[in-house]
């Protein structure tokens, strides 16, 4: 805002007077002060015109929520917005009298036009919108570059190039911050008795940004997981079987990242949203934060009854939400487990909640092609449950199945989460793999649990626990004993029915993309 302030201010056919507002610090005043405070700029911008007014952060002191089913504002907030339509309509109609060219032009900046009363965007008021993407990689190289400049540094184009490749999301101020974190990463070399030459004007290397950039989260992403990070995942080391899956997953992701020519030269869409499904247990959250570790994506992760609210509008907001964050957050994953809490078919919601929520899903998913760099992913155990327009072309229309892992699947799986567990040297991992038929991947988690706990109690129970390692080991024998002890989380009867009803479902969609269980 003060970057165009100052543009209109410096512009040799308008020279400008510029009357900012912080609209931040005025929400702390009592409404008599802030209407004087408000009159008292009009007043400066009238005297000193052609003038703009600038009311930075308008929703800080006029907020009218929309979430909630019969809010009723407060008269503080009513008078205030009574307040801006007369002024607003006063100095519009002396514009309308002045052929166009008013003394009096007003800007406001908001978070979010929901946070605003319909009355104030009306026409002949606040009725132009611009909302504001995050700049590009140009862009952020440009300011990159102005922000070290402003600071008398200097430093390689080519260096400024890469960093401004790095910072998917950061906005102008992320990028501020990053150049002064960068400058006291590099403050040693700056100091008089580390230049020989005292003329020379200090220089900014990719180390200093290195430095700068770690552990430093820009506004856009504060509040979102890093998959890499979550739970100890590091990427597709910790995934065990689900071989196809992974494959599928790779090829969709990380082909495209790292051979952008390529792709860029197809002349179709690449499909970048999909729908996991299978029964409970068998990884289908697991590898999805997996895979965003390996990519180096950012991770949004939601349940689906996280979004359901009873207020009218609350949910289709959080909706939006969502994916403006996951723009914003670009290289981003956004998964949605649960899926079949939000999105079933519609018509069978007596309330219409979820109705709205699954018209909302389809008018982002059907506009995600403005989402570059943000992966859709979602996983459910009844896939047959989703409204059929969300597995249209275009939305969610790469079904992949995760299946209760095969002998060598389950050995994989036994090997990856076994790797930091202290197991004897004669543990037989291949005859634990044999008998587990049935058993999905968070059944053998709880298994090597169960059996991590045994081994304590049975150095506890030995008496003689000072002479043992401070580590309890897991033997052989107390695997088996845990394994022969152990049942599947899934009955075979339950089994059954949830591979008919994803037979049947795959027959229904006849997907030449779904994976058909075995």
């Amino acid at each position: 805002m003060k970057a165009v302030a100052r543009h209109f201010e410096e512009h040799e056919e308008i020279l400008a007077h510029i009357v900012y507002i912080s609209c931040s610090k005025l929400a702390l005043e009592k409404r008599q002060t802030v209407r004087q405070a408000i009159s008292g700029y009009i007043s400066e911008a009238l005297g000193s015109s052609p003038s703009i007014i600038i009311f930075d952060d308008l929703d800080n002191v006029i907020s009218f929520s929309s979430d909630d089913e019969g809010y009723q504002p407060s008269s503080s907030a009513t008078a205030l917005v009574n307040l801006f339509i007369n002024i607003l309509d006063e100095y519009g109609e002396k514009s309308r009298n002045s052929c166009g060219y008013g003394p009096v032009a007003f800007v406001a900046s908001v978070q979010s036009l929901q946070n605003l009363p319909q009355s104030l965007c009306s026409s002949g008021r606040f009725d132009f919108h611009v909302q504001l993407a995050s700049p590009a990689v140009s862009e952020r190289g440009a300011i990159l570059k102005h922000e070290i400049e402003k600071r008398t540094l200097l430093c390689s184009d080519d260096v400024v190039s890469e960093i401004a490749t790095k910072c998917d999301g950061y906005d102008a101020y992320d990028l501020e911050i990053l150049v002064d974190r960068a400058v006291h990463a590099a403050v040693n070399r700056f100091l008089p008795s580390s230049i020989t030459n005292r003329d020379t004007q200090p220089v900014l290397l990719k180390e200093d940004f290195s430095v700068a950039m770690h552990e430093f989260i820009p506004v856009a992403m504060r509040g979102l997981t890093k998959a890499a990070s979550e739970g100890g995942r590091s990427g597709w080391d910790d995934v065990g079987g689900l071989a196809d899956i992974r494959n599928a997953i790779q090829e969709m992701i990380e082909l495209p990242s790292k051979f952008p020519g390529i792709f860029a030269q197809s002349p179709l869409r690449l499909r970048s949203n999909v729908l996991l499904y299978g029964p409970p247990g068998c990884g289908k959250t697991h590898i999805v934060g997996a895979a965003a570790a390996a990519c180096s994506l950012r991770f949004i992760s939601v349940k689906g009854p996280e979004l359901l609210n009873k207020y009218i509008g609350a949910s289709e907001q959080a909706v939006r939400d969502l994916f403006s964050k996951a723009a914003a957050a670009a290289p981003c994953l956004l998964f949605f487990d649960e899926f079949d809490s939000i999105a079933p078919k519609r018509g069978h919601d007596n309330t219409g909640v979820t109705d709205r929520v699954v018209n909302q899903l389809l008018t982002e998913l059907d506009g995600v092609e403005t989402l570059t760099g943000v992966f859709v992913f979602a996983a459910t155990s009844r896939p047959d449950l989703l409204d059929a327009a969300l597995l249209r072309p275009g939305r969610l229309d790469r079904l992949l199945y995760c299946d209760f892992p095969t002998w060598h699947e389950r050995l994989d799986i036994l090997k990856v989460l076994s790797r930091k567990l202290p197991l004897a040297s004669n543990v037989n991992l291949e005859t634990i793999a044999s008998i587990t038929e049935g058993f999905s991947g968070a059944d053998l988690q709880a298994l090597l649990s169960e059996a991590q706990l045994a081994s304590v109690h049975e150095l506890l129970d030995s008496g003689n626990s000072d002479n043992y390692p401070k580590i309890p080991v897991i033997s052989n024998q107390l695997l088996m004993s845990v394994a022969s002890k152990a049942r599947p989380s899934v009955s075979e009867d339950e089994k059954r029915r949830l591979l008919r009803i994803y037979s049947q479902f795959l027959t229904s969609k006849k997907s030449v993309s779904a994976q058909v269980p075995s």
